[in-house]
């Protein structure tokens, strides 16, 4: 299947071996396809893809479902494509139909640990010692001389938050190139900061409802109100508003919308009804 050491493929035979037991190191997602359903093909290309940019921080066993029937049986395998994702030992997660491409990399996070770069465990040291200034300095220098390595402004947005300077830790996140603002480290980072300086900027909750009563797809009350109601953990309230912004305007800011969404999800449980059910709303606002 490949020439790199963490994509290979899955059989009867060596299931256990590479799925089971490598799963007690790490997370091993495997991939049921066929090669006549288009859907799977898209598919794997995505999570190869994905191997390759992770390098080895998870392994990938693909699974031909027309040669290996007992595997499609034992898992009960009935719609394609469908992966699932293992670790420690066990199945934690599955997934069925193409995704959101945008949502792999936010499953894989969940279970992937990264390693920290030098720069960044003595930043952590400094902040950890208390002294914020010089984390703050440190990884000043490291972007101006490093601006390819995300992790660093990614740092720097979570020690602004921790300093409650949001305005500022948006400020630094949004200034990054559009390309950079969709990598993994960023983007659920941006979307969160998002919602808290729109909730610290917001008009009241009576002024913002009145709004709505006069024109109810009015999206910047529409956001303004989620993002209120996210901040005081009114979840679903909040999760419903969002939806509703990104079913009558798609575009507003982006798809902040949209983003804000699959950034609250991503911090709740996966097996939860409700956020599945979200998840399917967005997976039909997607396609």
């Amino acid at each position: 299947m490949s020439d790199a050491p963490y994509i290979l493929e899955g059989t009867v035979e060596n299931f256990e071996r590479l799925v089971v037991e490598n799963s007690k190191r790490g997370l091993v997602i495997v991939d049921f396809w066929a090669p006549w359903v288009g859907p799977s093909l898209k598919q794997r290309a995505i999570l190869v893809d994905l191997a390759k940019r992770y390098q080895g921080r998870f392994l990938l066993v693909s699974i031909n479902t027309d040669e290996q029937k007992p595997l499609v049986e034992r898992f009960g395998v009935r719609s394609l494509p469908s992966f699932k994702l293992f670790h420690r030992g066990e199945m934690v997660a599955e997934y069925h139909g193409v995704q959101p491409e945008a949502d792999y990399p936010r499953i894989i996070e969940q279970y992937v640990q990264r390693a920290l770069d030098p720069t960044s465990r003595e930043v952590i040291a400094a902040w950890q010692a208390g002294d914020p200034d010089r984390a703050l300095q440190l990884l000043a220098d490291a972007i101006l001389a490093d601006p390819e390595n995300l992790e660093l402004p990614a740092l720097m947005g979570k020690i602004l938050m921790r300093q409650q300077r949001y305005h500022d830790a948006h400020a630094l996140l949004s200034a990054l190139p559009e390309q950079a603002r969709e990598a993994v480290e960023i983007r659920d980072l941006l979307a969160h900061l998002d919602i808290i300086v729109t909730a610290g900027d917001a008009e009241t909750p009576e002024r913002l409802m009145q709004r709505l009563q006069a024109d109810p797809k009015d999206a910047e009350s529409l956001y303004q109100l989620a993002a209120l109601r996210l901040v005081g953990d009114e979840l679903e309230e909040a999760l419903d508003l969002l939806l509703e912004l990104a079913r009558s305007n798609p575009s507003y800011r982006d798809g902040i919308a949209r983003r804000g969404m699959r950034a609250v999800l991503d911090k709740l449980d996966v097996g939860d009804e409700q956020v599945t059910r979200y998840r399917r709303e967005l997976y039909r606002l997607d396609y």
